[in-house]
């Protein structure tokens, strides 16, 4: 959901040479193996501008129509609460303690706030260089999806896209506070690869406020201003939804590109950009699903021809392993990752008719017994989500819960087939389990 970095104000200070940069670039490149191209322009823009122009991308990103489509869907599926506003929310998560960022677009660094660039800490300065390198060679925007997402990559692939990019620009923050030398000398030795290795295992135990505040701020927790671990501990708060793919990609992507890195070397990181991961479970099983065997998600698409739903969608996208795994951690649910172990692909889609939300949520999963539990676990949920009103029985293997002013919650298994239905009238139930039964479902690589 995250769009790419904010695009460079014109109000923003022309770039000026900044010789620590410099060094920090020539050291890079030493250690990743990788040349720059050409030297990176850093400027320095006030907060205000930088929250202006995310709101500017974002608006591109989510035009008013898919942003209330998307909003009311999460919300209608319990990932995020009853008037729940994606854009806002994203424009907060991405706009609190920013110290600086690249911008594949403009190719320049930005130093964010007041901040002087020579005080920016180091460790942010070799991250977000690293993302300019990466750029210089393998086209970071058209990695995303390019302008617009002219790839039209699901927001799940865009996740772990993710987790190839930070996770590589957080290896080689931390592969840069331990090398000895510098300048082209710049070495990671014996013992600066077990400390790579072992801040890489440190991260992925950390909780999130010091993931955060080490990626943005690059100090530890106890280092933090009160207002500075204010603010990062309300994005903690903020739904797993938003948080968890602004989080998880810095250490499980860093493990991911750690472990490849240690198989291949830099040939095998760079092969990353040529042949990512295509899901969010392929990160999340990374030995089974994508170093043994990569496990390609299945592709789950609407019916061309549906009598009961003529009009397109306003919204739809790819929750992704991740995502379930999100819908679970709203809801305090006690296994999240066996709750959404065996994901095999999903889909969901929104529409807006008479100023009424209605969503339509296919899955597949990898077995009949994956599925079970899904469902089982799913039905857990209802009761903390819907306190004031019972489940009922709605088939051999389908539930439903009547909800107010006749919205309906519909919930049944097929095999390995688990969909949803929320915002129904009772009497569309049976035309919409109709178009469910006919959503495609096939693997990736069919």
């Amino acid at each position: 959901m995250a769009p790419g970095p904010a695009a460079v104000s014109p109000a923003s200070a022309p770039p000026r040479p900044v010789s620590r940069f410099s060094r920090i670039e020539t050291e890079l490149s030493a250690l990743r193996d990788l040349p720059f191209k050409n030297s990176i322009p850093s400027s320095t823009q006030s907060r205000a501008d930088f929250r202006a122009w995310v709101h500017a991308e974002l608006g591109r990103e989510l035009p008013p129509t898919k942003n209330e489509g998307l909003s009311h869907g999460y919300a209608d599926l319990g990932l995020a609460p009853p008037g729940f506003d994606l854009t806002t929310t994203l424009e907060e998560a991405l706009t609190t303690q920013v110290a600086a960022y690249y911008d594949p677009r403009s190719k320049a660094f930005r130093v964010v706030g007041d901040t002087r660039g020579e005080d920016v800490d180091g460790m942010i300065v070799a991250h977000e260089l690293t993302h300019a390198l990466d750029d210089q060679h393998f086209d970071l925007e058209t990695f995303d999806g390019g302008e617009g997402n002219r790839l039209g990559l699901a927001e799940d692939e865009r996740t772990a896209r993710e987790f190839v990019t930070e996770g590589e620009a957080t290896l080689m923050m931390l592969a840069w506070r331990s090398a000895s030398g510098e300048g082209a000398g710049k070495r990671l030795g014996p013992l600066g690869v077990a400390g790579v290795r072992m801040a890489v295992a440190m991260l992925a135990a950390a909780d999130p406020l010091e993931l955060l505040a080490a990626a943005r701020r690059g100090r530890s927790v106890a280092e933090l201003s009160p207002e500075e671990r204010r603010e990062l501990d309300e994005m903690t708060r903020l739904p797993p939804l938003v948080s968890m793919p602004l989080i998880e990609p810095y250490f499980k992507g860093a493990a991911l590109v750690s472990e490849v890195w240690g198989r291949g070397g830099w040939d095998a990181v760079d092969d990353l950009y040529r042949h990512p991961p295509v899901s969010t479970e392929q990160i999340l099983h990374t030995r089974e699903k994508f170093f043994d065997r990569r496990d390609p998600p299945i592709l789950v698409r609407l019916p061309a021809v549906r009598p009961a739903l003529t009009e397109p969608p306003v919204a739809t996208d790819v929750l992704g392993e991740l995502g379930v795994r999100a819908y679970f951690k709203t809801w305090d649910f006690p296994t999240v990752e066996v709750a959404a172990a065996g994901w095999g692909g999903d889909r969901f889609w929104v529409w807006k008719r008479d100023g009424k939300f209605l969503v339509l949520w296919a899955t597949r999963w990898d077995s009949a017994d994956d599925a079970k539990r899904f469902l089982a676990s799913y039905l857990d949920t209802l009761e903390p989500r819907f306190p004031e009103i019972g489940i009922e029985r709605a088939g051999p293997d389908a539930w439903r819960l009547p909800r107010p002013e006749g919205d309906l919650l519909h919930i049944e298994r097929r095999g390995r087939d688990v969909d949803v239905i929320v915002g129904a009238r009772p009497e569309e139930i049976a035309d919409l389990r109709a178009v469910l039964l006919a959503v495609e479902r096939r693997a990736a690589a069919d």
